[in-house]
């Protein structure tokens, strides 16, 4: 969900909450960013009409006469720069009425939640993850949506179409929502998950980077060159170990570098078994990788801290690392901005080896990612929530909130609408832009603002986004293009293979219930063991640390999580295809 999971401009923001929730309770990639969302700050003028027109055919359901008399809600997020007083954000009120109080949470988010949790002091909208809205819930912290949306939700209706079941938890209930994908395609800025700094690549002449072999060549060729950049030492490879980013860094490096979908640290073959990635030889090949950096000099020091990888990077003295879009955040806008455009980074898929086959660009019905919103038992006026989150997922809340006012933000030309230059222009120069206008908020996956997905279509014919091929390029900067023309290159995504769809993903799914104390168990060994692992002196302590954690874990549980694993994920496709009658 973001500096942490939370910060999801994307990001990231992280789960078909809609689809677990029908297996335990609660439901719960590739690398879309949110950068293409647009602002609005009233509805566009001209697809209003169509809007209008659609609600007598595709949004057919009669809405009750909306309360537009003024209400605020508390809201938790992550992300410091969000704020209510934008463009988009006074139009979002003036149709529903409703503004938000961002409540910030700083530090552990986890350890926040459970504090609310315990207290029985939470906002009026929790957005949690899967795992935590099933905590909420049994708790009795959060309310049934099913009534509300009945009545006051027919666009979240319209809009989840034949996946609206998806949403209903065992008992029937529907306790969280997040967005729907109506898209058809991979957005056009998704990016592949390794990052390399523009001028590295330059120096090395624009190499083919396939394996970790051929990354290690180049940073460590740069970096003999350069130790220091603008008088701070060289990051040649930089890592975060802070909290969830632990499973980001050190374990979607492998499941990437496989070809494999997103699962977070499982991996499922054919037959629909489920292991624990960690433990793999891959992941062992990929520790041997960062501790042959880390003993020539070459790996962040700082990588077992707190530190994020997005504030070294912004400093342009991190030459590579792992790093979605969304974790990496502002940091190459900043330095363009600053005027280090040499600095930023070039977004290559790295593998083990260069036959790889690649199935790791996949599509999930549902833009669920990491957070979805709840109510808390502690809102008043409730309803007037779901009629806000209602105006967000009809055609005329999609356009505001993902393109903008018209005459504002975007044109309307031969009957579509166009990006106006001015907003290109700012978000190039500015890169709190989106923000300011109100094209940021709390995500549900890969867009804010439960948007329905780049390459949907809305009931006026036009996209829902304005994120196209087109739009994307006239983004970059001029060594952006320059860069991608040297690979022939026109975007980033044209480095990723075909996209795949896929029913979900197991991080989406709510855990277990009975190994929740094994996985803890398992999860702290393959923490305490990391450092270990990645600066052993020698092979010998290498290979002996390794054992140790493997062994500490397989005592943990791990054959008992793993069938555990392997059962919800049967359930959670038994029951997919049950719903969509597959």
């Amino acid at each position: 969900m973001k500096g942490t999971r939370l910060k999801r401009r994307l990001t990231i923001g992280l789960i078909i909450t809609v689809l677990a929730v029908l297996i335990s309770g609660c439901g719960s990639s590739n690398n879309n960013n949110n950068d293409g969302a647009a602002n609005t700050n009233e509805p566009a003028k001209s697809t209003n009409t169509a809007t209008n027109e659609a609600n007598t055919g595709d949004n057919a359901t009669a809405e009750p006469a909306a309360d537009l008399s003024p209400i605020e809600f508390t809201i938790n997020t992550a992300d410091d720069k969000l704020k209510w007083d934008t463009p988009i954000t006074k139009a979002i009120t003036d149709k529903t009425g409703v503004s938000l109080k961002y409540d910030l949470s700083v530090g552990d988010q986890f350890q926040k939640w459970d504090l609310w949790l315990a207290a029985g002091d939470y906002p009026d909208v929790v957005v949690l993850d899967a795992n935590y809205t099933q905590k909420f819930k049994d708790a009795g912290a959060i309310i049934p949506l099913n009534d509300l949306i009945e009545k006051y939700g027919p666009n979240i209706k319209e809009k989840y179409g034949k996946y609206f079941n998806l949403l209903k938890d065992k008992d029937g209930n529907i306790y969280s929502l997040s967005g729907v994908n109506k898209s058809e395609e991979a957005a056009a800025n998704s990016t592949a998950n390794f990052i390399v700094q523009y001028d590295v690549l330059k120096e090395a002449g624009y190499p083919e980077i396939k394996t970790f072999d051929q990354l290690y060549d180049v940073i460590k060729a740069y970096a003999d060159k350069h130790p220091q950049i603008d008088g701070k030492d060289t990051i040649g490879f930089a890592a975060s170990m802070a909290s969830w980013t632990m499973k980001i860094e050190f374990n979607n490096p492998v499941i990437n570098a496989l070809g494999l979908p997103d699962h977070d640290r499982s991996r499922i073959d054919a037959s629909g078994n489920v292991t624990y990635n960690p433990v793999s030889e891959e992941s062992k090949a990929y520790m041997k990788f960062l501790n042959k950096l880390y003993n020539n000099g070459l790996f962040d020091k700082e990588a077992f801290s707190l530190d994020n990888i997005a504030t070294k990077a912004a400093q342009g003295r991190v030459l590579a690392a792992y790093s979605p879009g969304w974790f990496l955040g502002d940091a190459e806008a900043s330095l363009r901005n600053s005027g280090h455009p040499e600095r930023a980074y070039a977004h290559i898929p790295i593998y083990f080896s260069e036959g790889t086959e690649d199935h790791s660009n996949t599509l999930t019905p549902t833009q669920a990612g990491s957070y979805q919103w709840t109510i808390s038992k502690n809102a008043k006026n409730p309803e007037r929530m779901i009629q806000m989150i209602d105006f967000l997922f009809s055609d005329e809340g999609q356009i505001l909130t993902q393109w903008g006012i018209e005459g504002t933000h975007f044109d309307v030309k031969d009957g579509r609408r166009v990006l106006k230059p001015g907003l290109i222009a700012q978000r190039l120069a500015d890169p709190d832009t989106d923000y300011k206008e109100g094209f940021h908020g709390i995500g549900t996956g890969n867009f804010s603002w439960f948007g329905v997905g780049n390459g949907a279509k809305l009931a006026d014919g036009d996209y829902s986004t304005p994120l196209t091929k087109d739009m994307v390029i006239a983004n970059y900067d001029d060594m952006t293009k320059e860069v991608l023309a040297k690979y022939g290159k026109q975007v980033w995504a044209d480095f990723l293979p075909p996209v795949e769809y896929v029913p979900g993903y197991i991080w989406q799914l709510t855990p277990p219930e009975s190994t929740k104390v094994e996985e803890q168990k398992i999860d702290d060994t393959w923490r305490k063991y990391l450092p270990k692992i990645i600066m052993s002196k020698d092979d010998a302590a290498f290979d002996s640390n390794w054992k140790d954690m493997q062994d500490g874990i397989n005592k943990n549980g791990l054959e008992k999580v793993e069938a555990a694993y392997t059962q919800l994920w049967a359930d959670f496709n038994a029951k997919y295809n049950s719903i969509l009658g597959q």
